[in-house]
């Protein structure tokens, strides 16, 4: 029953589903500290615009720096509940007509264990949400679900839209939706105690944000008129190290994910254009990006450019692979300022989960 929304996980590494195609992502939809909506969030994003500005957390007699949204009063669960309903409100509104009884939804929050908002109230808010368009007269897919999964297990999310969209029983469209926020008293205070929030006296850390983004799946089913960002595939793995562990920090889990990806898409990592990923102003982050991107190069590139959308909106958590991809659905096809027309995107979580996928702007159907 989707209205008793319940927690779906699974601990599924496969690079790949038997039942997967490509991906084209149809709409999209962003909600963050530089836009309400996806036009005004790329076009700030475009231009390098952040909207970073001192908070009410406090370290050490001074002001911590974050990246909320704009003139929003409402805090906590109705918050996050805010940005959710903005982002799934943007795609049906750019959908006329949409039947969302043969779209199945599909909402990504952070990890269960992470400090800070509890994934069971994310789970509820999302519920609610969908009791209300119950009572409006209209429902999501039945195998609609909720996944506590985080930044890095974004390609278990992506995985399961697969196969839900190959089943026979499955929808016809899977909007993936995702919404987080760091902008929490328990998460920002276990990260200060962590070291690990940018502040005057440690430049070695994330602006904490928050976010919601979304974006419109379906498979390749019939010739499109416009070109359109797709998913070519798709790399889930789990990372041993954790910040707190005793082992050395080896890249292995994010090394393994990136040649999965590029392997199932049937190219080189030289072959792309650039990459982009969750990456944020933490030094672990970018030691790892390193490793693994020079033990996957097949040779030596002259440039591989590195797109971040921390380095606008902050770390967003959960919500920052979805925001990553509806940026770059626009970006791409931008006939002046697009960085390219494939990428390697990979996301790394504090749970050691670990996600590369392959992009490609296409003109028409894939085959």
């Amino acid at each position: 029953m989707i209205w008793g929304l319940r927690s779906t996980k699974d601990d599924s590494t496969a690079p790949q589903v038997a039942s997967w195609a490509p991906l084209r992502i149809a709409a999209r939809a962003m909600c963050c500290a530089v836009g309400h909506n996806a036009a005004a969030a790329s076009a700030a994003i475009n231009a390098r615009v952040n909207h970073f500005r001192e908070t009410d957390f406090m370290e050490g007699g001074s002001r911590i720096v974050g990246a909320a949204l704009y003139r929003v009063d409402a805090w906590g669960a109705e918050r996050l509940g805010l940005m959710l309903r903005a982002a799934i409100a943007e795609i049906i509104t750019s959908q006329p007509g949409m039947d969302t009884g043969k779209v199945a939804l599909l909402v990504l929050g952070a990890e269960a264990e992470r400090p800070g908002m509890d994934s069971e109230r994310v789970a509820a808010i999302v519920g609610e949400l969908l009791a209300e368009l119950r009572e409006e007269g209209g429902e999501f897919h039945v195998h609609s679900g909720y996944r506590a999964d985080g930044k890095g297990g974004v390609g278990k999310a992506l995985v399961q839209a697969a196969s839900l969209l190959a089943g026979a029983d499955g929808p016809e469209q899977v909007l993936l939706v995702a919404v987080d926020s760091l902008l929490d008293a328990g998460a920002i205070e276990s990260f200060l105690e962590q070291e690990r929030i940018a502040t005057t006296n440690n430049p070695d850390g994330f602006i904490p944000a928050e976010g919601a983004a979304a974006i419109l799946l379906e498979r390749a089913s019939s010739a499109q008129p416009t070109p359109a960002l797709w998913i070519e595939s798709v790399a889930v793995t789990q990372e041993a190290w954790r910040l707190d562990s005793d082992l050395p920090l080896r890249a292995t889990a994010l090394t393994q994910a990136i040649r999965n990806a590029t392997e199932a898409a049937h190219c080189q990592l030289a072959s792309l254009d650039f990459h982009a990923s969750g990456m944020t102003g933490e030094s672990w982050y970018a030691k790892e990006v390193s490793m693994a991107l020079a033990r996957c190069m097949e040779h030596k590139k002259e440039a591989f450019p590195h797109l971040m959308v921390a380095r606008n909106v902050g770390e967003t958590g959960a919500a920052s692979p979805v925001l990553t991809l509806a940026w770059l659905a626009s970006l791409m096809a931008h006939p002046f300022f697009s960085p390219g027309k494939s990428a390697l995107l990979h996301f790394a979580g504090d749970d050691g989960g670990r996600t590369a996928m392959v992009v490609r702007l296409r003109e028409q159907q894939a085959i």
